[in-house]
């Protein structure tokens, strides 16, 4: 398990768009704390604080709610649509007693022997579901895919986790080593009738020696009716 990090809470006095609007403006994100056992309790976090925090790859945090210290993970975190910028976090109170459902990472570990080989390499999820005790969530599921040929794949039926079980559907590829896709050239189909184009008045060598010599014999045809005349 990740180390424990401790969130540094301030809690706020005043609730609604406009309240949110100037913890911003302060630096900071306005955030709600919710647990089953205690009432919904508004904060506000310093924004490199919080940014810190999401990095520490701790899962379950330490926190101070109304002077009782407490334990709870990111329920919600919102971004904004543009500059992706937090803008809103929700906290949810969890027992460390009590199993918890949540995501982690998926980690790949090592360089394929397939992709050694001219394979390519594909990983279709980057993260799982779990559910354990609070005090046993991992930081990550490491994946060692050295030993994966050509046409190998790892799905999520192949993991596994210390003191708990995933929740993901076991029948999906984690991650899989393929042959790459060869580009397929289609040919243009012609209707009939249809020339490619280029083709239209074209022709052989032949055919072109034919045609001269046709023209010359039309030319001595009529040099003749004259001369006759």
């Amino acid at each position: 398990m990740a180390t424990e990090f401790k969130l540094e809470l301030e809690k706020r006095g005043t609730v609604g768009h406009q309240a949110a609007r100037e913890v911003r403006h302060l630096g900071n994100v306005p955030g709600v704390f919710y647990s089953a056992k205690h009432e919904p309790v508004t904060f506000s976090i310093e924004k490199r604080h919080l940014h810190d925090a999401l990095h520490s790859q701790s899962h379950v945090y330490s926190v101070n709610v109304s002077g009782e210290e407490l334990h709870a993970i990111f329920k919600e975190i919102q971004y904004h649509p543009v500059t992706e910028e937090i803008i809103h976090v929700d906290l949810f109170g969890v027992s460390l007693t009590d199993k918890i459902s949540l995501s982690v990472p998926v980690v790949l570990e090592g360089e394929a022997s397939g992709v050694k080989a001219g394979g390519v390499m594909t990983q279709n999820i980057t993260e799982v579901e779990i559910q354990c005790l609070a005090t046993k969530v991992p930081d990550a599921i490491h994946i060692n895919v050295e030993e994966l040929e050509l046409g190998d794949s790892v799905h999520v039926a192949d993991l596994s986790i210390e003191d708990g079980e995933i929740l993901t559907n076991p029948d999906i590829t984690v991650v899989s080593v393929q042959m790459p896709k060869e580009e397929v050239i289609e040919e243009p189909v012609l209707e009939e009738g249809e020339i490619l184009e280029g083709e239209e008045g074209e022709v052989t060598e032949g055919e072109e020696g034919a045609a001269e010599e046709g023209g010359e014999s039309a030319e001595a045809g009529e040099s003749q009716e004259s001369e006759s005349e």
